[in-house]
């Protein structure tokens, strides 16, 4: 029996995640995992949360394979909870980007790797849609009204990434094009929600994380499976050999699949993975 793939790479919200409130994975798509699993075929996460999320909420999955999250800024063990690679922003760099952030009435979240190995979620303000910050932000945060008096210090530890909320009214993406006007080629920035722009240190994003993984694997990207449905997960779907796109996945992601899945409210991920991966199996 030949193995259709050698890894598959999940992203969560949005293909198994809700994106804008906290539910369970559905039945379907945690009992097509373990199939995949129990097949022979590691299944990874690669997201924008953190590896303390992956290790509390996605448990129940039985992903043993390393994880790639924070946006690929972190490699980490969901089993152990050992950081395996991480990449932070250059501190000159997000000082700057702190400065850009005080100055402007944007709720925002920075986030920071402490020294036992988790990770420190600060929030600028508290807003008027907590328990969206909470699905979005993920917990336990505090209130750091201004970052850069934190990021002053010349021994400051810089932070893995930052995620800006865009205001409900502005549908657009001039707050994308202005970010990336201002601290080009110093940071990535990425849309990563209709309502989310997060910044990570150049050149770190899903893609380098999955290839980063498959290195660490010994697994050839070719042979990967991966599975998305917002604008960062595309440069991780051009990395992969096999790319699939949720129904509800914004154009440009739908642009570069090879694969159309059903929306996550359809529990599309589990009838990409019965059909591309498990079907296959069996023949």
């Amino acid at each position: 029996m030949t193995r259709p793939f050698d890894l598959v790479a999940l992203d969560l919200d949005g293909t198994i995640l809700d994106l804008y409130h906290h539910r369970p994975i559905s039945t379907a798509v945690a009992s097509a995992i373990a199939a995949v699993q129990d097949a022979g075929i590691p299944v990874t996460i690669a997201t924008g949360r953190t590896l303390d999320y992956v290790r509390e909420h996605i448990a129940h999955l039985g992903i043993v394979t390393p994880v790639v999250t924070t946006q690929g800024a972190v490699i980490g063990d969901p089993v152990s909870g050992k950081i395996l690679q991480q990449t932070a922003i250059a501190l000159p760099t997000a000082r700057r980007a702190a400065a850009w952030i005080d100055a402007r009435d944007l709720i925002t979240a920075f986030y920071f790797l402490t020294d036992d190995g988790r990770i420190r979620i600060l929030q600028n303000r508290s807003g008027d849609e907590v328990t969206f910050y909470d699905h979005v932000f993920g917990h336990p945060r505090s209130l750091q009204a201004n970052f850069s008096p934190l990021l002053a210090p010349a021994d400051a530890r810089p932070p893995l990434k930052f995620i800006v909320i865009q205001p409900a009214h502005d549908n657009g993406d001039g707050l994308v094009e202005e970010l990336r006007r201002t601290f080009h080629p110093d940071l990535t920035i990425t849309r990563t929600h209709p309502r989310l722009v997060e910044g990570t240190a150049p050149g770190i994003d899903k893609g380098q994380g999955l290839r980063r993984l498959c290195d660490y694997l010994g697994i050839e990207p070719g042979r990967v499976l991966a599975m998305g449905d917002s604008d960062n997960d595309i440069p991780m779907l051009e990395m992969a050999g096999y790319a699939v796109a949720m129904g509800n996945a914004s154009p440009g992601v739908l642009a570069v699949a090879d694969y159309t899945a059903p929306p996550v409210e359809e529990d599309g991920a589990a009838v990409a993975l019965r059909e591309l991966v498990l079907e296959p199996l069996r023949r």
